[in-house]
């Protein structure tokens, strides 16, 4: 059975001007609580956070989920560039300083993972730590690779080629009920989930949640003689049933993140809808985690 539906006008939403750009995102919980920053992926909205926005709320926290660049009711710019990850990054930095934020937890999920890893790399100072839900670490490549080379390499992502071909926006804008249908039944969603997300994704489509695909040489020349390692307190959720990320690409990452620990879940890709109370217990233990270390640290 889908979890339980969630009214998204239950939660509180919120706009703001970013570098030229209106985010929207949504604030929940204590005003003065503990900041966490919520990452999505795709196709998910800042609603594939629902069921973890009103948990975390209520343990205290002052929770907040953008819609990132291209999604929803947030700007989809046309320029590729600026869906590179320090462009992407710098917007998420520029959200904390509106919101009077100097330092936050972040948790991301599928590109919301590796936007919160970089986001380690380039802001440092602003974290307290980083959570991710899937997707593992990777260091900056000394050389080019393009996405066919990497598709060879770990041939799980062969997906991302549709993805980044330009005739898939016109499919799946021309069929978006069936598009995020068959995604919600991957993700066990209530079908008023899945009405939610169409509406949102008719007001500017799948251009530019697809362009996130297009950016390899742009990461690439941004990322030139960025730091390897993120000496961060660090936890990885591992989903042991996930096609896309799986849990062996994470093997490596703790030759980066000396302060990286790992658990996982017998969940799939779509975590956070599949097994909301198992994943947010787990992202309670983990913050709880955090928290000790962080006290430990300062003592």
């Amino acid at each position: 059975m889908p979890a339980s539906h969630i009214d998204p006008a239950s939660f509180e939403h919120k706009f703001a001007l970013i570098q030229g750009h209106r985010y929207h995102y949504v604030e929940e919980g204590d005003p003065k609580g503990k900041p966490l920053l919520l990452v999505h992926g795709f196709p998910d909205l800042w609603y594939g956070w629902r069921h973890q926005i009103k948990y975390l709320a209520k343990l205290g926290y002052r929770v907040i989920a953008p819609d990132t660049l291209g999604y929803g009711q947030t700007d989809a710019p046309m320029e590729l560039h600026k869906y590179g990850m320090k462009t992407v990054c710098a917007h998420l930095a520029a959200l904390l300083d509106i919101l009077e934020i100097p330092k936050v937890t972040i948790i991301g999920h599928d590109w919301g993972g590796a936007i919160v890893w970089r986001f380690g790399l380039y802001y440092p100072n602003r974290l307290h730590g980083i959570i991710s839900i899937c997707t593992p670490y990777n260091p900056p490549k000394k050389e080019f690779m393009s996405l066919e080379e990497i598709v060879k390499v770990l041939p799980e992502f062969e997906y991302q080629l549709t993805f980044a071909n330009p005739s898939t926006i016109v499919k799946m804008n021309q069929n978006v009920d069936d598009v995020l249908g068959n995604i919600g039944t991957m993700g066990d969603m209530h079908a008023k989930d899945v009405k939610y997300m169409v509406e949102q994704y008719k007001l500017s489509g799948f251009r530019g949640p697809l362009n996130y695909y297009k950016t390899t040489r742009i990461n690439f020349d941004d990322e030139l003689g960025l730091r390897n390692n993120i000496d961060l307190p660090c936890w990885i959720i591992l989903a042991e049933n996930d096609p896309y990320l799986k849990p062996y690409m994470a093997s490596k990452m703790k030759n980066y993140i000396p302060q990286l620990k790992m658990t996982s879940l017998n969940v799939g890709h779509f975590a956070m809808t599949e097994k909301p109370d198992e994943v947010n217990a787990t992202l309670k233990q983990c913050l709880e985690d955090l928290e000790s270390r962080k006290s430990r640290a300062s003592l």
